[in-house]
């Protein structure tokens, strides 16, 4: 659905990325009849994914699957346009927003939406790109209950880690054990709780990972495997794209955009949403396909509003 793009084109908003919070937004707009680019360079975060899940309505549903539906839904606004490229630049030029594309456009809005969402960044293991995703995961909310009851692992040294497999075996199998890919960095104390819950900890490094007809080998240095069901990975992240440092957003301490409850960034007219983002003053903060979902709407409908009142007061004045 790419229509209503020229060389250079100006629409009331720009919204730079095309997973769920993009699109979401530009359903809002699209609905309150504000003139929309949505700028898609099609790298959604959760693509290697079977299934989304807990997602009302849409449990199961492939995430290409919801991007497809996704898109089918905006046709039916004659004020939104798609247009599949990659932004290579956006700066803030007077009142306006300028943003340059891969394709040689020039788009300018009164204000941006920034929907880029983050990358995860795995451990250098041979094998584990093929098993992220579909038999590995970073969630245990989000993936544990299709592996209940099923031998499990979770990989990583870390606290977080250790936290990890214990929710696990709690809430989703009690068949779990710690691979912690070397020596561990946890504390003792939390070595003794992990004694204590009986999980097994595994210290030797991990030279690879097998993962097909849904098991997930993991290749030890002592020569030995170990054959799971599945297993779950904290991953890393980092910002898919550069464009909000290069804008000057303030980014909060865990390398996220810094936003306000309405999903406003430190710079005027830019707006920030999804797992890119995060309220600058909240601890913590859980990436879901829902709240992605729930912050394009909340961005695009205070946005829409903000567009209004100031016509209205400014219209007002004698």
């Amino acid at each position: 659905m790419e229509r209503g793009i020229s060389v250079e084109s100006h629409f009331d908003v720009a919204i730079i990325g095309g997973g769920p919070a993009g699109l979401a937004a530009a359903q809002v707009l699209g609905r309150q009849r504000r003139s929309v680019v949505l700028i898609d360079s099609h790298q959604q975060r959760n693509v290697a994914a079977s299934s989304v899940h807990m997602l009302l309505g849409r449990e199961g549903m492939t995430p290409a699957g919801l991007i497809s539906s996704g898109h089918q839904e905006l046709a039916r606004f004659p004020n939104v346009s798609i247009f599949s490229a990659e932004v290579t630049k956006a700066l803030v030029r007077g009142s306006r927003v300028v943003v340059s594309t891969t394709t040689a456009h020039e788009i300018s809005a009164d204000h941006l939406i920034l929907a880029t969402g983050v990358v995860d960044e795995l451990p250098a293991i041979p094998g584990i790109e093929t098993a992220y995703g579909k038999w590995l995961f970073h969630c245990p909310l989000c993936d544990g209950f299709e592996l209940r009851d099923q031998p499990l692992v979770v990989i990583g040294g870390s606290e977080q880690a250790a936290f990890t497999a214990a929710y696990v075996q709690d809430r989703i199998s009690r068949d779990v054990q710690l691979c912690c890919n070397g020596e561990p960095a946890f504390s003792p104390e939390t070595r003794s709780k992990l004694d204590r819950d009986k999980i097994p900890i595994l210290e030797e490094e991990l030279v690879a990972i097998d993962a097909r007809s849904g098991e997930l080998t993991l290749r030890l240095s002592n020569f030995t495997t170990v054959t799971y069901r599945a297993g779950f990975l904290s991953a890393g992240y980092r910002q898919r794209s550069l464009i909000p440092q290069e804008l000057g957003c303030e980014m909060t301490d865990d390398g996220r955009v810094g936003v306000d409850p309405f999903q406003r960034t430190s710079v005027p007219n830019v707006f920030a949403v999804g797992d890119m983002a995060r309220v600058a003053s909240a601890s913590g903060g859980m990436t879901f396909v829902a709240t992605a979902i729930a912050d394009g709407l909340t961005a695009a409908a205070f946005l829409d509003e903000d567009i209004f009142a100031r016509s209205w007061d400014s219209e007002g004045v004698p």
